[in-house]
């Protein structure tokens, strides 16, 4: 990839729960990866490991409360960037030296990459100087990788209020939406797959976050699997 990118990986959807907390793994060394957000139960069960491994207090979101699956899911996949930025930060601090986290980073990306041409560059310099410059151009033009999502599109269920009565826009597949649009995702993607659902798809358009910001830019895309679709 002639650019600077290092966004050259991606993981594909594998399942519920092997994909599940995947960007926590993989993020901060320019990988991207998607996680199913069907799956609300499993999400609550993560939210509360993961606010535990961050030290940060959880308070659960019980089936009781209003809108309960989406503001699971929203507030773990802005869980999951928060832990994502702060492993990354730590990577981007590290040292250069044999076996380090940032050193890991530039191993990975592909040769044809240009941040790793630089980077060789840096590693065979003798001039005190140029790896001075070489190194603050590395470290500034880190990124991490993508954090994704995955809507299987005809897992989409109505659900019921308490009173029995279908909730409106409040099916699986809809939910979910809600949650990722509402969610501090950036430089990110939802990926439709299973089928065409097309009440779905018009759900799109209640939300501005899937708008472009710029010519060609926008901080959350849509991604349909062809062969599904």
């Amino acid at each position: 990839m002639n650019s600077l990118s290092p966004h050259s990986f991606h993981i594909p959807v594998m399942g519920l729960a092997f994909t599940i907390d995947s960007p926590i793994k993989v993020a901060c060394y320019g990988i991207n990866s998607a996680i199913s957000i069907i799956e609300d139960n499993l999400i609550e069960v993560m939210r509360k490991y993961y606010y535990q491994q961050n030290n940060e207090p959880y308070e659960p979101i019980e089936k009781t409360e209003e809108n309960y699956r989406s503001r699971r899911i929203t507030d773990y996949l802005n869980l999951v960037n928060r832990s994502v930025q702060t492993k990354f930060e730590k990577l981007r601090a590290s040292a250069f030296e044999t076996g380090s986290e940032i050193v890991k980073y530039f191993e990975l990306l592909p040769e044809e990459s240009l941040l790793k041409q630089q980077y060789y560059r840096f590693t065979n310099s003798s001039n005190t100087e140029e790896k001075q410059e070489l190194e603050q151009f590395l470290r500034s033009n880190l990124r991490p990788g993508a954090i994704e999502v995955n809507i299987m599109t005809k897992v989409d269920k109505n659900n019921l209020d308490a009173k029995g009565e279908i909730i409106p826009d409040g099916s699986d597949a809809l939910g979910a939406l809600k949650a990722y649009a509402e969610s501090d995702l950036e430089n990110s993607a939802v990926i439709f797959s299973a089928g065409l659902n097309p009440r779905l798809y018009n759900y799109l358009e209640n939300f501005r976050e899937f708008d472009a910001t710029g010519w060609g830019v926008f901080k959350k895309r849509v991604i349909i699997k062809v062969s599904d679709y």
